[in-house]
């Protein structure tokens, strides 16, 4: 039996941190941690790193937004997700290339955030359809048409698999190699591209014309 992911709630709106606290105890794989109402209470508080936080965009002090460059250095190996009712693009892609793995917008039914985390903690990113699609074309329309591609062949086609939504091990699976193998490139294309996660990796490379 694998442990639970462990979650933490950074949200103003206390009823509805309320209504997710509930929900995620009812929810198979998932353990809620703890929620705050702020940025600030949560790092005064200096809680152990969960798996995953769930993060509004909308505080009071520290916006969302800034608080995710403080959290990715203070908390490297902890996917955040963020869950806002802000629909504007520019926001979903800072998000990620500030290290989000998840952007989901408020609204949304209970499964498909749960749906989200277990997607985020097995390696995908994750972009709520209701903003998927203008996000990619904005990135494809703004391509800078790089002549020299860093990745190798094989580098870029396990992104271009992770771009279409695939897990690093459902790649794998694709490719017929291990999930260590594909776990290895994942890391290097990070390098390459000096990404924090897959899904700045995917934004990054999509505007440089890499996939």
């Amino acid at each position: 039996m694998t442990d639970s992911i462990r979650i933490l709630i950074i949200e103003d709106n206390q009823n509805y941190l309320n209504s997710l606290k509930q929900a995620l105890t009812l929810l198979d794989g998932v353990e809620y941690s703890d929620g705050y109402g702020s940025f600030e209470a949560f790092r005064d508080a200096a809680p152990a790193a969960p798996d995953c936080i769930l993060l509004d965009i909308n505080l009071p002090g520290i916006s969302g937004l800034d608080a995710l460059i403080e959290l990715k250095q203070m908390m490297p190996a902890t996917e955040v997700i963020i869950l806002t009712q802000n629909d504007d693009y520019p926001n979903v892609l800072t998000a990620i290339q500030r290290g989000a793995s998840g952007y989901i917008i408020k609204g949304g039914s209970v499964k498909g955030i749960h749906q989200a985390i277990l997607d985020v903690n097995h390696g995908a990113s994750v972009i709520d359809p209701r903003l998927s699609r203008i996000v990619l074309t904005t990135l494809a329309g703004t391509k800078t048409n790089t002549k020299e591609n860093p990745l190798s062949d094989r580098e870029a086609e396990v992104l271009k698999f992770l771009a279409d939504g695939l897990t690093k091990k459902e790649v794998a699976e694709v490719l017929s190699l291990s999930y260590h193998t594909i776990d290895l490139y994942t890391r290097n294309i990070y390098e390459k591209l000096q990404s924090p996660n897959i899904a700045a990796a995917i934004a990054t490379a999509i505007r440089k014309g890499l996939i």
